[in-house]
């Protein structure tokens, strides 16, 4: 009786390796999955390949102390972006405009009326 209590604790002990073996495959299969998809998303314009990519490290960095290390490199520099890039927003909703700054566009002043009220003569070449 002793000896068959031995046995199952030996098929728990399988059974718990084997799930968890199971389960790291399974993981790592659809990590790589999502890496190799987001890198495809890279060149194809309809995915969005970046996204891809970071849920595929989000998903390896479960099992994976690269992955993890290569996903938190990958957060701070996203927040180090992001802080720029509202710094500059910020910068130029900030900027007073300048009116004397060249805009690109035309304009022409028709309040002020020239004062010229005689017609030019092109043949004499005299106003």
């Amino acid at each position: 009786m002793i000896h068959r209590q031995d046995r199952a604790v030996d098929v728990r002990a399988v059974g718990r390796l084997l799930v968890r073996g199971t389960r790291r495959a399974a993981l790592t299969l659809i990590g790589f999955a999502l890496v190799g998809i987001g890198l495809a998303g890279l060149l194809l314009p309809v995915l969005p390949g970046w996204v891809l990519i970071i849920a595929g490290f989000a998903v390896l960095s479960r099992e994976y102390a690269w992955a993890h290390s290569g996903l938190a490199f990958a957060r701070r520099h996203a927040a180090r972006s992001g802080r720029k890039l509202r710094s500059l927003a910020t910068r130029r909703r900030g900027q007073p405009t300048d009116e004397a700054a060249p805009s690109g566009e035309i304009v022409i002043d028709l309040t002020e009326v020239p004062d010229d009220t005689e017609e030019p003569n092109f043949a004499t070449g005299s106003p």
